[in-house]
């Protein structure tokens, strides 16, 4: 025997299975991760947040991901690797509110024969402005 609040639930799942149009491709969101795909790109914006996030794929290394709001106000993720010590110094002393961005300056060479180039990237950081308090 099911309760109404059972009935009322299975009611939803029914309609929501139904609604067929949900599942056309144009409602598929937009990925709001960054990608470094050619010489030249770059993102910007205020920083909203920044947090460790471990590596789901072996041999990838765990990730700096910085939430940017950019100025058409959407939100977008840049994943920089915690390998890269050069990057890491970079972004320690930054903040929510702060600006921050990223440009992928060139690639280099890779070490191994085969394998992809590696992609040097740059960090442009600026500290949020305070306002001066008036006495």
């Amino acid at each position: 025997m099911s309760t109404k609040k059972e009935e009322d639930l299975q009611a939803v799942n029914v309609e929501f299975k139904n609604d067929s149009s949900l599942f056309d491709k144009e409602n598929i969101p937009a990925s709001n991760w960054f990608r470094f795909n050619k010489v030249g790109d770059k993102v910007s914006g205020e920083l909203v947040s920044v947090k460790e996030q471990p590596s789901t794929t072996v041999g990838f290394p765990d990730q700096r991901v910085f939430t940017l709001r950019t100025k058409d106000g959407k939100l977008m993720n840049v994943g920089i690797k915690v390998t890269s010590s050069y990057l890491m110094a970079r972004t320690e002393s930054v903040a929510a509110g702060d600006s921050l961005g990223f440009e992928f300056t060139k690639e280099i060479p890779p070490k191994v024969k085969g394998h992809h180039p590696a992609k040097s990237i740059e960090v442009y950081h600026r500290k949020q402005q305070t306002p001066v308090s008036e006495e």
